[in-house]
């Protein structure tokens, strides 16, 4: 009886485990699995939804049942981080701490507190006796929980702390430029308006709004010197802003190279023929592959059309069919369509997914340059290619 009872107890350990892992797949934003995206998908409704109802609760009576626009979105998002805390530790396997630990680290991240934010500020300024639609104002802060289901937001976070050293030395410029200019504003124009050149202090709102172009119009400078020091101001705010832009999309565009390499190098390394090829010939691959999905049916290359790439199947099943009757499969880690490369024929047969695929497509000219560099590679393809014309004479891949 102990020994049902002690095994009876191993099983219930090992069902909340199990489920525990399976709610955490649900919560993981990269997740592909059809009840993760219903997941995402509704709690970013949850999420528009009390926005919504932020935005309406201070039009009382604008909305039937507006406070419910915000009560039940609150009610999801403290379900929400609960349900996060007890997985966490699923979420983050291989930190090495215990339970707790992780637990902690993790609320006290920017995803954790923005997630208690939108939990609990709104029901302690409700205890704290504030009332609507003020309390309801906190509410705001759920914005930030979109941030997780943004890949992009994240890119560009990277990005800024990347490029933070030449971003801070831009912000240095800005404030030179905005103190001096604030004292040359007070210096030639304080005499004329002493209202709002009088002091340095007074100076730099029209210094910023000047250096940032944004030029409201209700303070200007009438004296001449005064005006030709606003001219030089809005060209150094439009070269400081150009700078920062500069910065910015040039650090973008590396991450976004960065990201594209990193995720073709995956794919490349996973096609047998590349698998001994050495790391350099991969990068070399890599950089000329590019990616393609593709859905059930769709037709990749066509019967007849000129051949001006050819693929290679990271994943999935293509069908190529060399005549109406013949046809056959290629599965993970074949290539089709390097015939039409080789012999600068049309193509000989049709490619058609049938189901969805993972394809790496080489150029024409890519191809080229690669037998020309990796001549070993390229004989692998030449030889694959000759061993499917010898099987069938009608059958091509090109």
């Amino acid at each position: 009886m102990l020994g049902r009872f002690l095994g009876g107890g191993e099983t219930a350990l090992n069902t909340r485990a199990r489920s525990r892992r399976w709610v955490a797949g649900l919560l993981d934003p990269a997740s592909r699995r059809l009840w993760a995206r219903v997941t995402r998908t509704v709690n970013i409704a949850f999420i528009v939804t009390g926005l919504a109802g932020v935005l309406l609760a201070s039009e009382a009576g604008a909305l039937p049942g507006e406070n419910l626009l915000v009560a039940v979105p609150l009610a999801a998002f403290i379900v929400e981080y609960l349900v996060r805390l007890w997985v966490i530790p699923d979420m983050w396997v291989g930190h090495g701490d215990s339970p707790g630990r992780l637990r902690l680290r993790w609320a006290i991240t920017a995803r954790g507190l923005v997630d208690l934010m939108g939990a609990v500020l709104i029901p302690a300024a409700w205890l704290a006796g504030v009332p609507n639609p003020e309390a309801e104002m906190f509410g705001v802060l759920w914005v930030f929980k979109l941030a997780r289901y943004s890949p992009g937001l994240a890119v560009l976070w990277r990005v800024i702390r990347l490029e933070a050293e030449p971003l801070i030395g831009g912000l240095f410029a800005f404030l030179v430029v905005l103190l001096c200019a604030a004292v040359l504003a007070h210096l030639l124009e304080g005499a004329a308006q002493p209202d709002v050149f009088g002091t340095v202090p007074k100076a730099l709102w029209w210094t910023i709004v000047t250096l940032t172009t944004t030029g409201y119009g209700d303070v200007t400078p009438v004296t001449v010197p005064g005006r030709m020091l606003a001219g030089l101001v809005m060209m150094c705010g439009i070269l400081v802003f150009s700078l920062w832009a500069g910065i910015l999309a040039t650090g973008f565009s590396q991450e976004m190279r960065r990201r594209a390499f990193l995720k073709t190098w995956d794919l490349v390394a996973r096609v047998p023929l590349f698998q001994n090829v050495g790391a350099l010939v991969i990068a070399d691959v890599a950089q000329r592959l590019r990616p393609r999905e593709v859905g059930s049916g769709s037709v990749v290359v066509r019967r007849g059309d000129i051949g001006d790439c050819m693929y290679f199947i990271v994943s999935g099943d293509i069908e190529i069919q060399t005549t109406p009757t013949t046809s056959f499969h290629l599965k993970d880690g074949d290539f089709f369509g390097e015939m039409a490369l080789i012999t600068g024929a049309r193509r000989s047969a049709t490619a058609i997914a049938t189901g969805p695929c993972q394809l790496l497509m080489l150029d024409i000219a890519d191809f080229r340059d690669l037998a020309a560099r990796y001549p070993d590679m390229t004989l692998a393809i030449h030889a694959e290619a000759k061993r499917r014309m010898h099987a069938d004479a009608d059958d091509g891949t090109g």
